[in-house]
C-alpha cells in the first residue's frame, strides 16, 4: 500500500485536536499549537483582507513575517477558516465577481440579432484559493505544513511533467512534453500506457478524504498503479478548493489563460516568497530572441508555408523580418566592454520602437490578424494536427506572442509601448570557449504592472508575503495595485537578546571592509576579509553562511585565498563548501547534503564544490559560501546548527553595468512622478535590500531592513571589539533563554489545561501579557546541549496547552453567574455584573444589539483595565494626562449594534498581547468624533478572555441599569 508522507500518529492526534480553537476577526480558526501573538495579528489581518475583499469587491494585502515566526502556518490557518465560514457568512457571494452566463433564444431565426437573452445566474461559488510558490522545494515545505492543520478541503499540486513522468520510456528526455502530447494526442487511444492509469491515482484509497499530499506522493503512487500523476492532478484540479503551484502557473499568460483562468476568477491568490514578484512580472513580459534560434525557426515556417500558406505565411513575414532587422543593426553596436555590445541607442522605446518593429512588418495595424495566425499556428502543434511546428518553436512562437501582446495591448487596452524597451545585443556565452558572438534582439518590460494588472483584474484577493518584503514603498507603484493592508510583524524572538546583528565596516588592523567594484579587486580587502571569517568561524558554532554579492567576486576571492594559505586557515575552522554555478543536474543537491551531513556529524568526503577537514568533528561545523538571490539564499531549510551565523560580504547591488538595470532605472526616473514611481537611484539601493555604507550609520536610512530587526543592529568599525561581542553572545543568548525557561510556571486558570513536554514549559496567564513566554521578548526553545535557536524544530513541536477559553456574556444570568475570577488587567476588586441599556453620551443614540430579546439591553461586567493600548487611546482622545487604569464596561461583540464593529485590519500592541480595533460612535453627526473604546479581533495565549469583546469607556457612555450599576459607576469617578 503506497500512501502519503504523513504525520506520526502522536503529531497528528496533537495536531488535529478540535479544541485548538481560537476566535479571530470573528472567525473560529483552528490553530494546531499554543498561537504567537505575531501569529494571532497575521491572521486577524489577512482575514480582515478578505472580508474587506468581499465588501468592496477586491483588497490585497502586503504582509511580511520574519522567518521563523510560523507565516506559512497562520496563513493556511486564517485562509482556510476563512473559506470554510464563506457560504454561511456571504450568502450572496462577491457582487463584484458575481457571473452570470446568457443562453440565447434558439427559437430566433439566425439573420435576427440575438438580443433577447434568458440570464442564468449561477449560485455563489466558494473562492478557489491559489497557493504559489517560487519553487518546487517551495511549494512542498508549504505542504508540509497544510499536513500540520486540522483543515482538509479537496486539494491539488500542479507541477511540470519532468518532475512528475512515471514512464520511463520517455522520462528524462528534453523534449518530453513534445512527446507528451504526441502520445496522448488521441485521448480515447491513447498510446502512453501510464495515462490511462491516471484515473486509478485519483481514485486511490491513500488519497480520499481530501487526504494532504504533494507530487512525490503523486509518482509514487503512479509508480503503484502505473498512472499519470500529471494528468490525475489536473483531474483533481477541477474539484479542488486550494491550488498549490509555481509561480509561472499565474504570472505567466498563456498557461493562466489556457488552465486556470475560470477558476482564478474572483480567487484568493497568494504569492509565497513575494520579495522578487516586481522582477518575475517584469520577465514574463519580456522576451530574448537569439538569431540562431530565429533562423531555425524561419527553416521551418518555410516549409509549413507552402502547405498552408493562410496560417504561416504571416507568422514567416515577421520571423523574416526580424532577422533582417537585426541583420541591418548589428554592425551598429556600441562596446559595453570586450564580450558585450549593446545598440548604441541604449534601446527604443515608444514610438521609435514602433518604427524600429515596422521594418519587421509588425505593425500595430496588422497583429490583430498576425496574433490570430500565430494562435493557430501554436494551436495546430499542441493538438498535434499535420502539418505543425515542432515543440521547441512553439515555445518561442508563444514567448514572442505574448509580449507582442502586452506591448501592443491586445486586450484593446492603451499601448504600452513606452513601457518596452527594444535592444539588440552581441555577446559571447558564459562558457562557450569557442569565442563565438550571439547576436540576441530584446525586448524588455520595465513596468512589472503591464503583466501583474491582468492578475489584478481576475481576483478578489492578492497576499503578497515574505520574510523579507522591506521596504515595502515600491510595491504598490510598481506592480499597480493599492494594498488595503500591510504589516510588518515583529518576531518571536527578543531581538535584543536572542540575536546579534552588526555592521562591521574594518577588518584586522583596521583595514576597510569595502567591497564595493572599486576595491574589491585590491589584495588588502581580500586578505583582511579571509582573516575576518576566519575569526567569525572560529567563535560561532556549527554552520555559517557566507553570501557574496557575485560568483565574479566569490571566485576572485576563493583564488587569492588559495594562493597565501587563508583556505587552509579557513579550513581549520570550518569546513568548506561552495554553491556551484549552473552545473550539470543534481550538482548543486550533492553540495547541500555534503553541508548537512558535516552539520549533522556524519562521514564527509571531498570533491570539487566541498572541502573536508582532517578530523570528523561535528561540533566543527561548516561554511557554506553562496552568492545574494542564488540557490542557497530561499527556499531552503536552514534551521538550528545549519545556519547559526548569516554572514553577507558588502551590498548584493544588481550589477550596475547590467544594460537592464541601466535601463530600469531610467525609466523609473522618466516617470517617477507622472506614475508616482521610485526614483532610478533609490530603486537601485532598494534592490540591494541594506544601504550602503556611507548610508547605514543614519538611523533613517536603516528603513530597507526588517523592522523586527531595524532597532537591534550594532555597527563597528573596531573589528576586535566586534568579536568580543561575538564570543559574549552566545552563552549569554544561552543563559537568557535558560533564564526564562527556569521562571517558566504552570498556572491553571478557567479550566484551562497544561502540558509539559521534558525539553518545554509554559505559562498559562489571565492577567497582563508581560510575562507571557509567547510575546516577541521569549519565543524561543532551547535544545538541550546545544545554543538557542530561532527556527528550533522543538519550537515547532510545541504542545497546545490550553482551549480557547472564551466567557460568553450573553449567556450568564443572574440565577448563574460564574465563580472563575476574570481579571482585566488590574488590581481592583471592584467588578460589578449587570444587564444594562447603553447609549453614546453626546448623541444619546443606543448601542445595543436591537435584537437582543427584543430590546437594546446587553449583559456586561464593569471593572477596570490597565492595558497601555486602552490608557493611550483614552489619553489621545480626551487630551488628558496618561491614567494608571481606566473604568471600562465589557460586553461581547455580539451583544451591540453591528455599524460598531468594524472590520479594520487593527493594531498589535505586544504588551497587551491584543489585536485592537478603536471604535467610534457611528450615530454622530460628525464621523469619527466620539471615541466609545476598544474592540478586541485577537489576543495572545494569555489574554483569551478578550476575545471578541469591546471594552467601553465608562466616561463616554450614558447607562441605564439597575441601582448596584450606578453605585460602581459612581465609586469608580470617585477613585478617578
Amino acid at each position: 500500500m503506497v500512501s502519503p508522507t504523513s504525520l506520526s500518529k502522536s503529531e497528528e492526534k496533537e495536531t488535529l485536536k478540535p479544541r485548538n480553537v481560537y476566535h479571530i476577526g470573528g472567525l473560529q480558526v483552528r490553530f494546531p499549537y499554543q498561537p504567537y501573538g505575531t501569529q494571532l495579528a497575521f491572521m486577524s489581518r489577512v482575514i480582515s483582507t478578505l472580508d474587506r475583499a468581499q465588501r468592496d469587491g477586491r483588497c490585497h494585502a502586503l504582509l511580511e513575517s520574519p522567518t521563523g515566526t510560523g507565516k506559512t502556518l497562520s496563513l493556511l490557518c486564517s485562509v482556510l477558516a476563512w473559506q470554510q465560514s464563506y457560504a454561511s457568512r456571504f450568502p450572496k457571494g462577491n457582487s463584484a465577481h458575481k457571473r452570470s452566463h446568457f443562453t440565447p433564444d434558439v427559437t430566433r431565426p439566425p439573420s435576427t440579432e440575438p438580443s433577447d437573452v434568458v440570464e442564468v445566474e449561477k449560485p455563489p461559488r466558494v473562492p478557489t484559493i491559489f497557493y504559489a510558490s517560487r519553487t518546487h522545494a517551495q511549494i512542498t515545505q508549504v505542504i508540509r505544513e497544510y499536513r500540520k492543520t486540522a483543515y482538509r478541503v479537496p486539494m491539488a499540486v500542479l507541477g511540470a511533467r519532468k518532475r512528475s513522468c512515471t514512464n520511463r520510456r520517455v522520462q528524462g528526455k528534453p523534449n518530453l512534453d513534445e512527446i507528451c502530447r504526441c502520445l496522448i494526442k488521441d485521448r480515447n487511444k491513447p498510446k502512453c500506457p501510464e495515462f490511462r492509469g491516471k484515473d486509478d491515482i485519483v481514485a486511490h484509497p491513500s488519497l480520499q478524504q481530501n487526504e494532504v499530499h504533494d507530487i512525490e506522493d503523486l509518482v509514487k503512487i503512479g509508480y503503484a498503479v502505473r498512472g499519470c500523476p500529471y494528468f490525475a492532478a489536473w483531474d483533481m484540479y477541477e474539484r479542488a478548493q486550494i491550488v498549490f503551484c509555481p509561480y509561472s502557473y499565474i504570472v505567466d499568460q498563456l498557461i493562466r489563460q489556457e488552465k486556470l483562468e475560470d477558476k482564478l476568477n474572483g480567487a484568493i491568490i497568494i504569492f509565497d516568497e513575494a520579495h522578487n514578484m516586481e522582477d518575475i512580472a517584469r520577465e514574463a513580459g519580456s522576451i530574448d530572441l537569439g538569431e540562431e534560434t530565429l533562423f531555425k525557426l524561419q527553416s521551418e515556417l518555410q516549409l509549413l508555408s507552402l502547405a498552408i500558406p493562410m496560417i504561416y505565411q504571416p507568422v514567416c513575414d515577421a520571423i523574416d523580418g526580424l532577422i533582417s532587422w537585426i541583420g541591418s543593426r548589428k554592425d551598429s553596436l556600441a562596446k559595453r566592454d570586450p564580450q558585450h555590445y549593446f545598440s548604441r541607442q541604449v534601446g527604443w522605446t515608444g514610438d521609435k520602437a514602433l518604427r524600429e518593429l515596422e521594418e519587421s512588418n509588425i505593425t500595430r495595424k496588422g497583429f490583430r490578424n498576425l496574433s490570430n495566425c500565430f494562435i493557430e499556428a501554436i494551436e495546430r502543434s499542441m493538438k498535434e494536427i499535420p502539418p505543425h511546428l515542432s515543440g521547441i518553436f512553439v515555445s518561442t512562437l508563444q514567448e514572442l506572442l505574448v509580449t507582442l501582446g502586452y506591448f501592443f495591448s491586445r486586450d484593446g487596452s492603451h499601448s504600452h509601448t513606452l513601457d518596452y524597451e527594444l535592444g539588440l545585443q552581441r555577446f559571447i556565452k558564459r562558457g562557450d570557449s569557442s569565442g563565438k558572438w550571439t547576436h540576441t534582439l530584446s525586448l524588455w518590460c520595465m513596468n512589472p504592472s503591464v503583466v501583474f494588472k491582468a492578475i489584478v483584474d481576475l481576483s478578489s484577493s492578492i497576499i503578497l508575503t515574505s520574510g523579507t518584503l522591506s521596504p515595502m514603498d515600491s510595491f504598490s507603484s510598481e506592480l499597480g495595485m493599492q494594498f488595503g493592508a500591510c504589516l510588518e510583524a515583529p518576531h518571536v524572538v527578543d531581538a535584543n537578546q536572542q540575536v546579534w546583528a552588526a555592521g562591521i565596516f574594518s577588518g584586522p588592523n583596521n583595514q576597510p571592509l569595502n567591497a564595493s567594484y572599486k576595491t574589491n579587486d585590491e589584495h588588502p580587502f581580500q586578505d583582511a576579509l579571509g582573516k575576518s571569517l576566519e575569526e567569525i568561524c572560529s567563535i560561532v558554532p556549527g554552520g555559517s553562511l557566507v553570501f557574496f554579492p557575485s560568483y565574479k567576486l566569490m571566485g576572485k576571492l576563493c583564488t587569492r585565498w588559495r594562493e597565501t594559505g587563508q583556505w587552509s586557515r579557513l579550513c581549520l575552522e570550518k569546513d568548506i563548501f561552495i554553491e556551484p554555478r549552473g552545473g550539470a543536474t543534481g550538482e548543486f543537491e550533492n553540495v547541500l547534503k555534503g553541508y548537512y551531513d558535516c552539520i549533522g556529524g556524519k562521514k564527509r568526503f571531498i570533491g570539487r564544490n566541498r572541502r573536508a577537514g582532517t578530523r570528523v568533528d561535528s561540533k566543527k561545523g561548516g561554511a557554506f559560501l553562496a552568492v545574494c538571490r542564488g540557490k542557497v539564499s530561499e527556499g531552503l531549510d536552514f534551521s538550528d546548527d545549519n545556519a547559526r551565523a548569516v554572514i553577507i560580504v558588502g551590498i548584493p547591488f544588481p550589477n550596475l553595468h547590467d544594460v537592464l538595470v541601466g535601463l530600469k532605472r531610467s525609466y523609473n526616473d522618466t516617470y517617477k512622478s507622472s506614475r508616482n514611481l521610485l526614483g532610478g537611484g533609490e530603486w537601485y539601493c532598494q534592490q540591494a535590500q541594506v544601504p550602503p555604507y556611507e548610508r547605514y550609520r543614519q538611523q533613517r536610512n536603516r528603513v530597507s531592513i526588517s523592522k523586527w530587526l531595524r532597532q537591534s543592529i550594532k555597527l563597528y568599525d573596531n573589528f576586535e571589539e566586534s568579536m568580543q561581542d561575538l564570543k559574549s553572545f552566545f552563552p549569554r543568548a544561552k543563559e537568557h533563554v535558560d533564564s526564562k525557561m527556569l521562571s517558566y510556571k504552570e498556572v491553571i486558570d478557567l479550566d484551562c489545561v497544561v502540558q509539559t513536554e521534558p525539553e518545554t514549559s509554559f505559562l498559562i496567564n489571565s492577567g497582563s501579557s508581560a510575562s507571557s513566554p509567547f510575546s516577541c521578548s521569549s519565543g524561543l526553545t532551547l535544545e538541550r546541549g546545544g545554543p538557542p535557536s530561532v527556527s528550533s524544530h522543538a519550537l515547532k513541536r510545541r504542545k497546545f496547552i490550553s482551549s480557547a477559553a472564551v466567557i460568553d456574556l450573553e449567556k450568564e444570568n443572574n440565577h448563574d453567574m460564574i465563580t472563575r475570577r476574570i481579571e482585566f488587567g488590574s488590581d481592583s476588586s471592584t467588578e460589578t455584573r449587570a444587564r444594562v441599556q447603553i447609549s453614546c453620551l453626546l448623541c444619546r443614540s443606543p448601542l445595543g444589539h436591537p435584537d437582543n430579546n427584543g430590546s437594546s439591553y446587553l449583559n456586561c461586567l464593569v471593572t477596570w483595565s490597565s492595558k497601555k493600548y486602552v490608557l493611550t487611546l483614552l489619553k489621545e482622545t480626551s487630551r488628558s494626562e496618561m491614567p494608571t487604569s481606566v473604568s471600562v464596561i465589557v460586553t461581547d461583540c455580539s451583544s451591540v449594534d453591528q455599524r460598531l464593529c468594524t472590520k479594520d485590519e487593527g493594531i498589535w500592541c505586544e504588551e497587551d498581547g491584543c489585536v485592537f480595533n478603536t471604535i467610534f460612535c457611528p450615530f454622530c453627526s460628525v464621523p469619527n468624533t466620539t471615541c466609545l473604546g476598544v474592540q478586541i479581533v485577537a489576543t495572545d495565549s494569555s489574554n483569551v478572555q478578550f476575545l471578541s469583546k469591546i471594552l467601553f469607556f465608562a466616561d463616554h457612555l450614558n447607562v441605564m441599569g439597575d441601582a448596584a450599576i450606578k453605585e460602581t459607576l459612581l465609586e469608580h469617578q470617585g477613585t478617578c
